[in-house]
């Protein structure tokens, strides 16, 4: 057997028994809290688009601007996973979350003198299920017996919802009569979307049933292909009720010289010659998050 057979094999066994699976385990139950990281997608882009557009707006038209529209964020959530022993350290993962997050805001516009006013509320609402299927693969440190490292990974399942809400209204005071108007708008979208996440873990058991857990999680995952109910009602005694697609386009019909982000349902493709860009709106989850949990070990 030559010089470097006996080096792999001696390799082998060296890390064979460095890090040792963990044995005899369990079914076990992991409760966690979440901080997010979640990327900027189709929405915040959106949303600050409207918030440059009401300041060029200002700056085109002259007068005060109060307000502004907040973005989506994501912060914390909970998240349960039931982990299944296949064979020793390695595992079948089953879990799932609730996420949710609202963003809104209203800005206010008077022009100079007086004469013209705008109101402009705009609120966005979005909950997202994550589920989980993967596998993982735990080794126990040596001379750190209560001590475990892993490494897992998989598909998510994502079923998402977003809803929108908006009203803009209009008071113009050139003549003794003025003249106001105004719309609302609302929608509920639905879509769902498969992806993928892999995780890294640090495990530590307290108790013979009770392990603290520190993990690191990566997430691929983004949603188009958005339809629900639309509404649509205006001064004009315009009162439509269809069912809409999300589209996210660029467009200049404000006549300021610049094209801003819009994320809006329509019945139809949108088809102007102000709008370029245009493809199915999407929502991105896609980002890292760190987490805190126990698992409780049957």
């Amino acid at each position: 057997m030559s010089k470097n057979i006996y080096l792999k094999t001696f390799l082998f066994v060296l890390m064979a028994w460095t890090f040792q699976p963990v044995f005899a385990e369990k079914v076990s139950i992991k409760l966690s809290f979440n901080t997010n990281n979640i990327q900027r997608g189709d929405l915040f882009t959106s949303t600050e688009s409207f918030n440059t557009l009401w300041q060029d707006w200002k700056n085109s038209k002259g007068g005060s601007l109060n307000g502004g529209f907040d973005p989506i964020s994501y912060g914390y959530n909970y998240e349960l996973e039931l982990r299944i022993p296949i064979f020793s350290g390695f595992a079948l993962n089953l879990g799932g979350s609730r996420l949710k997050s609202t963003g809104e805001g209203t800005i206010d516009f008077v022009q100079t003198g007086g004469i013209q006013t705008e109101t402009h509320f705009l609120k966005n609402d979005i909950l997202v299920y994550p589920f989980k299927i993967g596998f993982s693969y735990m080794f126990r440190l040596p001379f750190f017996s209560n001590l475990s490292i892993g490494i897992g990974g998989g598909r998510l399942i994502i079923f998402s919802k977003y809803e929108t809400s908006e009203r803009y209204e209009l008071d113009f005071l050139e003549s003794e009569e003025g003249f106001n108007y105004w719309y609302e708008r609302s929608n509920s979208y639905k879509s769902e979307a498969l992806g993928l996440y892999a995780s890294a873990t640090l495990e530590y058991e307290l108790f013979k049933f009770i392990a603290v857990v520190l993990e690191a999680e990566q997430k691929w995952a983004k949603i188009d292909g958005f339809k629900g109910p639309s509404s649509y009602n205006n001064f004009d005694g315009i009162d439509e009720n269809n069912k809409a697609s999300l589209y996210f386009y660029e467009s200049d019909q404000w006549d300021l010289g610049n094209h801003y982000s819009i994320l809006m349902g329509h019945k139809d493709r949108p088809d102007s010659e102000d709008i370029r860009n245009i493809r199915q709106g999407e929502l991105n989850f896609s980002g890292y998050s760190f987490k805190v949990g126990i698992r409780f070990i049957f």
